[in-house]
């Protein structure tokens, strides 16, 4: 049966697309001949298109109430039947393995699986219906955009756009392409746990008790806080670019994912970075903040006038981040660094001029590069002190609120002929655990 649903709702999904497309071509094609008007068969199929959209979507809400009839059913066979109160999550994913984020409020499956689609996860497709006018409205974010620009207004973009804007950012984000958590949240507040331990096994003596041991868990809970990007772009721009939707769209992404980039790695810090300056509230605490809230142990370096790299001690901090992660019984799977640290390590020679090998342990790691680590001055140190992060990045948690809002600010850049776009991201940035991130800072990067 619910394959059948899931067919059902791959097909429904590519008529709208379909359709949808099929109306960006006769709007293109009015647009191309002189921006004149539609001819009366245009017109009366585009007013067919705008029929068999709303056709269409009421069947996928006619799919997402089976859906939800079913996973009530299975959910209240799951209550009435349980195996442990306390250990085994409720709905269709009870079958949930040790090590997979669960929201605790509902028993279900809360965080995006390794290169599953934003718009594929449950919470995701339950909301699907939400902000039907914009949709019947507009082909996609870039058309909507281009509306507002003569208006100044502001929009709530439709979940199924929201999802594509995600995707991207995880592309752009280097916290996100290193394995961060992304969490759904279809509340202000999300509860998430994680079964983290089995129960113990113990040897005892013929006759004595057998010692009860329970499953042990992380908890954290996601609260949606408000982030702000803006792009800036030309008013010719907005109306000539025929491939709108994409630029808007990347750029919004990227702006969202550098940001992100910044609180996750730092959080709420005000010194010892540069000039980041991030009190808490109201940013979220990033890892470096939990670090030094929760676990300074694992902050390393940050001597008076920072530390050097010579040939005779290149990778030694690197090694140290990588191994204090280890030291709290955590297996640390990224390194992520800015541009200067990745060349000053890329320049590693010994005393003779020969490249130094970079060791197994690092060699093991992914690396990525995020140039929101800043580079810095630290006493005599002058513009090239830096930090390098090392951690599980699958315990970094980022929550993502279904809702993000565009604003088109028409006359702040009037005199410049630019039109700004700020876009207000929600959601939440968390280590689940401390102990499975380490940072050394003032580091010595390239100059």
């Amino acid at each position: 049966m619910t394959q059948t649903i899931d067919q059902r709702r791959a097909a429904l999904e590519l008529k709208l697309d379909q359709l949808n497309a099929e109306g960006h071509r006769i709007l293109e094609g009015a647009k191309a001949d002189g921006e004149r008007g539609l001819t009366e068969a245009e017109n009366r199929r585009a007013l067919e298109i705008v029929s068999e959209r709303k056709q269409v979507r009421r069947s996928l809400d006619e799919v997402a109430a089976v859906e939800a009839d079913e996973e009530r059913i299975t959910r209240a066979a799951a209550q009435s039947h349980p195996t442990s109160v306390s250990t085994t999550p409720r709905g269709d994913d009870a079958h949930l393995e040790r090590g997979q984020w669960i929201n605790t409020d509902s028993g279900e499956r809360a965080a995006l699986t390794r290169g599953e689609s934003f718009r594929a996860h449950p919470v995701v497709q339950n909301v699907r219906a939400r902000n039907d006018q914009a949709l019947d409205s507009y082909d996609g974010l870039g058309q909507m955009l281009r509306a507002l620009t003569t208006t100044g207004g502001s929009a709530v973009v439709p979940t199924v756009w929201l999802g594509d804007l995600i995707d991207r950012a995880r592309n752009a984000s280097a916290v996100m392409r290193a394995g961060a958590t992304i969490v759904p949240m279809a509340a202000k507040t999300v509860n998430i746990g994680r079964l983290t331990g089995d129960p113990t096994a113990t040897f005892r003596a013929e006759g004595s008790a057998i010692a009860a041991s329970d499953p042990t868990f992380d908890n954290v809970t996601l609260s949606s806080k408000t982030l702000s990007a803006m792009v800036v772009g030309t008013m010719e721009w907005f109306q000539d670019a025929d491939n709108a939707d994409d630029i808007v769209t990347n750029a919004i992404a990227q702006a969202m994912a550098h940001q992100i980039d910044l609180v996750a790695l730092y959080g709420g810090i005000t010194a010892g970075a540069g000039s980041i300056n991030l009190a808490t509230p109201p940013n979220p605490r990033g890892i470096l903040a939990a670090l030094n809230a929760t676990l300074p142990a694992n902050v390393l370096g940050g001597e008076t006038n920072g530390t050097s790299q010579t040939s005779t001690s290149y990778w030694d901090e690197i090694l140290d981040v990588i191994y204090k992660v280890r030291d709290g019984n955590e297996e640390p799977n990224a390194l992520i660094w800015n541009t200067k640290l990745a060349r000053k390590q890329a320049k590693a020679y010994d005393t003779t001029g020969q490249p130094l090998r970079m060791p197994a342990d690092v060699e093991a790691m992914q690396r990525f590069v995020s140039n929101q680590v800043p580079s810095y001055t630290q006493g005599t140190m002058a513009d090239v002190a830096t930090d390098v992060f090392a951690g599980d990045f699958s315990q970094l948690l980022i929550g993502q609120r279904l809702e993000l809002t565009v604003q088109v600010l028409t006359e702040r850049y009037a005199e410049e002929g630019k039109i700004g776009i700020v876009a207000h991201w929600r959601g939440d940035v968390q280590p689940a655990r401390s102990s499975a991130f380490s940072v050394f800072k003032a580091i010595e990067g390239a100059a």
